[in-house]
């Protein structure tokens, strides 16, 4: 049995993976790489979780950098915790540098914590036996967040800075926009998953509270809000459906 199974969700060959490129240049050699395209990155994950062969899961995204000695810090922390959060750094180059990621960088010392992400964040297969494995109607964004939720009420999740890796938030202002389009559908998911009131979901959505001091941002909120109006939209549409009601015909028809 290996040591680490690195499980990291993509569309693309693992001879072409980034990630996969960096741990191929680590001293700790004791590790396995799943890699899946199933579609959302919830279910690929879940589906590398069922093939990975060893006891520490790594969970890392396709373009998660570690830097030097990142395996083998893993390793050790998950030797005395069953989840730990990694630290991850934005490259110099990074072109979304203001919006504050709290759960990215969490200080120099090993602590408590209840913020994880998905780009670098490991567990013992204990820990996903107990809680189950990520909830796939999150498809993209906030999956991380509610697995890390089901952990806490029984696991204690550590910080370990030692474990770092360069990661892009975005790698342009357009993917910006992109990834704040998918987390407005996932904060709909999240509403559903609480079984929010219909009146706080349409609130929501209502384009208050957007204007920022950059218009980058000001776009990133109304980018959300349109994603929250889609989600909420398709998952009006699904229970009507499933309710059988169907539209009134006209009598000429």
């Amino acid at each position: 049995m290996v040591e680490l199974s690195i499980i990291i969700p993509t569309l693309l060959s693992p001879e072409d993976v980034p990630c996969v490129q960096a741990l191929s240049r680590q001293a700790f050699t004791d590790y396995e790489v799943v890699v899946r395209g199933d579609k959302g990155a919830s279910r690929a994950r879940n589906e590398a979780i069922k093939r990975a062969k060893a006891d520490k899961l790594v969970f890392l995204d396709d373009d998660s950098i570690p830097r030097p000695g990142y395996l083998a810090a893993v390793s050790a922390a998950l030797d005395r915790h069953p989840v730990v959060a990694g630290r991850v750094f934005q490259p110099a180059d990074a072109p979304i540098t203001h919006k504050r990621l709290p759960w990215y960088d969490q200080g120099d010392e090993e602590k408590p914590t209840d913020l994880i992400v998905g780009c670098n964040m490991a567990m013992r297969r204990e820990v996903i036996d107990a809680v189950g494995g990520f909830n796939e109607i999150f498809h993209h964004g906030h999956e991380e967040t509610e697995l890390g939720r089901r952990i806490s009420e029984q696991f204690q999740i550590y910080y370990v800075p030692e474990m770092m890796v360069e990661h892009y938030f975005a790698t342009s202002v357009r993917q910006y926009w992109e990834k704040s389009y998918r987390h407005g559908k996932a904060d709909a998911d999240w509403w559903e998953l609480d079984s929010v009131p219909l009146s706080t979901r349409l609130r929501g959505c209502l384009p208050f509270d957007v204007l920022r001091l950059s218009w980058v941002e000001t776009v990133a909120m109304l980018v959300v809000k349109a994603g929250r109006i889609r989600r909420l939209s398709q998952q009006l549409v699904g229970r009507v459906r499933s309710r059988g009601i169907r539209p009134r015909q006209s009598r000429g028809s």
